[in-house]
């Protein structure tokens, strides 16, 4: 069983982002149900044979989170709700018509209008927090099963696959990109003509999960390429011939073409993410060598840059000139009105998955397009979350950053350098866009975190 939990782990992190990244329902559903299906497995090899559990925090601040969301959701009534979310309640009187209307709506239907209105609950949209509450669950499942199947068998292979799969969404996005057939699959793509996507519709989402294999992918390089080098150039040339050999030359050529659909993509802030993370995957461990870290990295940024020189890389000098602008006159706009959302359920929030329903009411009258997330996953959750909510998901984070923490200090693994570095990726790019909310790039963020915490030195004795 634990070995199918690792080959379940391995077609998870390499298949889920196929199917557009997992947002449309369908996609989102076979996330879920993959899952849910992993969480069985690991149930079962719990009871065989026992398996090694996430820090106690994370177990119990996962499980009140979700109990908290469920809470969100279902009904409770007003007086409750009154009670805890004023502001939930006076969206929903808003939401009524008036009393004239109403007494023409009981003599057509014949009945009380109000026996049509929805129980209360205190979350803006009690379907919204449903799908985040499913989604939510299974990235906890697999927070689990990676725990386990790191802390039996390693993560090596599971990283092995996500680099893999990486590399397959960069040189997906490549040849759509050169050929000129714009389309994902069977589907016509219509956004980001100009960038690289892989199967994803937006750049930007492709960018954070190819950035995430990159940073754990060159950490397995660099353990690879320590192990199987000798003390000269005879021997290190020797030793490349060999089966081990092979296999890091073949990593380092799935790193070269992940790299090369990262900047292909024009993604400003996952390439800036995505350089963080190979700088950290780099320079973390104090027991690995720092020069062939250094001179690896130089290596394949050169090799990759190839395909970006030739689309044009003054249009990725342009963007970045546009940044500021482009943050003072969008973004930063939304995060002080999602401030505003955050004032408003400062305790319960206004509910797990429910930003693009609660929005519009406080939406600033110089934001003209629709914003159905915060492009800021820390806010928004303090915003659908509120104080409650935010205190369980920072316990999470909390205890996985402290893991990241002592796996870019620690002496035996440039690998666990590299899954820190591909957590510290998700968070940095998420400070600026939502990938939390992004159904593929949630789950394999949960994967390499339990992967994290389940290598036997990120916990101390």
């Amino acid at each position: 069983m634990a070995r199918v939990l690792e080959l379940g782990l391995v077609a998870f992190v390499v298949l889920a982002p196929w199917p557009l990244g997992g947002v449309p329902p369908a996609g989102r559903l076979a996330i879920e149900v993959a899952a849910l299906a992993l969480l069985v497995v690991w149930c079962a090899e719990a009871v065989v044979r026992g398996v090694v559990l996430p820090p106690k925090p994370v177990i119990l601040a996962g499980v009140l989170g979700l109990v908290f969301a469920a809470a969100q959701a279902v009904p409770i009534g007003e007086p409750v709700v009154a009670l805890l979310s004023p502001r939930a309640a006076a969206v929903r009187d808003a939401c009524r018509p008036p009393e004239a209307v109403r007494d023409v709506e009981a003599r057509v239907l014949g009945a009380d209008p109000q026996t049509l209105d929805r129980p209360a609950s205190l979350s803006i949209d009690p379907r919204a927090t449903a799908s985040a509450l499913r989604t939510g669950a299974a990235a906890l499942a697999l927070l689990l099963v990676g725990t386990a199947v790191a802390a039996s068998g390693g993560a090596g292979r599971v990283v092995l696959a996500l680099l893999a799969g990486s590399a397959f969404q960069g040189l997906y996005g490549l040849l759509v990109l050169l050929s000129g057939h714009d389309r994902i699959w069977h589907l016509a793509k219509r956004h980001n003509l100009d960038a690289a996507t892989g199967t994803y519709v937006n750049k930007n989402h492709f960018a954070c999960l190819v950035a995430m294999g990159l940073a754990c992918g060159l950490g397995l390089l660099l353990d690879r390429a320590r192990g199987s080098s000798g003390e000269t150039l005879r021997r290190r040339f020797v030793a490349s011939l060999d089966a081990r050999g092979s296999g890091t030359l073949l990593v380092g050529l799935l790193v070269i073409v992940a790299l090369a659909g990262l900047l292909t993509s024009l993604s400003r802030a996952g390439i800036a993410a995505g350089a963080l993370g190979l700088a950290l995957a780099a320079l973390g461990g104090r027991g690995t060598r720092t020069r062939t870290g250094v001179v690896a990295l130089l290596v394949v940024i050169a090799v990759a840059a190839v395909p970006l020189v030739q689309i044009g890389a003054d249009r990725l000098v342009a963007a970045y000139g546009q940044s500021p602008e482009d943050l003072e006159t969008g973004r930063l706009t939304v995060w002080c009105d999602t401030l505003r959302v955050a004032g408003a359920f400062p305790i319960t929030g206004a509910g797990f998955g429910t930003f693009a329903a609660v929005y519009p009411q406080f939406r600033s009258a110089e934001v003209r397009r629709f914003y159905d997330h915060a492009h800021n996953d820390a806010l928004q959750g303090l915003a659908e979350g509120g104080v409650v909510g935010t205190t369980f998901l920072a316990v999470i984070v909390g205890a996985i950053f402290a893991a990241a923490a002592r796996a870019l200090g620690q002496r035996e693994s440039a690998l666990g350098a590299g899954l820190a570095a591909s957590i510290v990726v998700f968070a940095v790019h998420g400070l600026v866009d939502f990938n939390a909310h992004i159904p593929a790039n949630l789950a394999i963020a949960a994967v390499l975190s339990g992967l994290l915490l389940g290598l036997p030195w990120s916990t101390e004795n």
